[in-house]
């Protein structure tokens, strides 16, 4: 049984969280053109190294073929080069910058998380202590914070 190539390219453009939209601009092609593209049982392998390179996203899993347009001896393992499109690093838990970044959004959720708590511990405080100018204070800031 063949396997459908849309319907791969589709799921792994889902899993990077690369919008559609900007993925069709970086291809130079519609949306509309890419929806319809992905629908396809059958895709050129250019355009699926294409996608590979803007998503950053390996297909020689799911289509080992691929590994033909693989240049030959590659002395960094994190980099993967395409004889027409050039080198990208695969994402995963060896690539050091993914690994920074991995770490670099978890501190950032952390502080967010200690954030809005902190914000709810002195809205508490100020209706159960009628403080009207600190609630009114609170009130501007969320608004400033909306604004920006």
């Amino acid at each position: 049984m063949e396997q459908h190539k849309g319907k791969i390219v589709e799921i792994a453009i889902r899993k990077s969280g690369y919008q559609m939209k900007a993925l069709a601009e970086k291809l130079g092609i519609a949306r509309n053109t890419l929806y319809t593209k992905i629908r396809e049982a059958e895709l050129d392998d250019a355009f699926i190294i294409k996608i590979s390179n803007i998503i950053h996203y390996d297909f020689s899993t799911e289509f080992p073929h691929l590994n033909k347009y693989d240049t030959a001896p590659n002395p960094n393992p994190d980099i993967t080069t395409y004889n027409e499109l050039g080198p990208y690093r695969k994402p995963g838990p060896t690539n050091p910058d993914f690994i920074q970044l991995q770490e670099l959004n978890k501190k950032y959720l952390i502080l967010l998380e200690d954030y809005n708590n902190l914000l709810k511990i002195l809205i508490l405080l100020a209706n159960n202590n009628d403080l009207v100018g600190i609630k009114k204070e609170i009130t501007e800031f969320l608004a400033e914070e909306e604004d920006e």
